[in-house]
């Protein structure tokens, strides 16, 4: 995933198709809001649950991140915990810069 400013300052994800319900997670459900990306973090060290954002509900079970746009059925994606967590946290130091 690349991680860009747009033109207007904005926090982006360019990510493959893999990838791309994870992008819209950082960008439309964490923003530029580091306290709440911590707060999801610390959410996933409890193993599992749910976490309902703007656009995005995020499932976490034992070995699975699962993200289910509110809106849209058909984006639906899994990733492992590792990967989630690289992600948020790489979106963490980003978005503090």
């Amino acid at each position: 995933m690349k991680l860009y400013r747009d033109e207007q300052n904005i926090p982006r994800v360019e990510a493959k198709p893999e990838f791309a319900v994870l992008a819209e997670f950082l960008e439309d459900d964490i923003q530029s809001d580091k306290v709440s990306a911590i707060e999801l973090l610390n959410f996933l060290e409890k193993k599992k649950g749910e976490r309902v954002g703007n656009a995005f509900c995020a499932t976490f079970d034992d070995q699975n991140v699962t993200i289910e746009c509110l809106f849209d059925d058909s984006k639906v994606q899994s990733y492992t915990r590792n990967i989630f967590f690289q992600a948020v946290e790489a979106w963490i130091v980003f978005i503090n810069d």
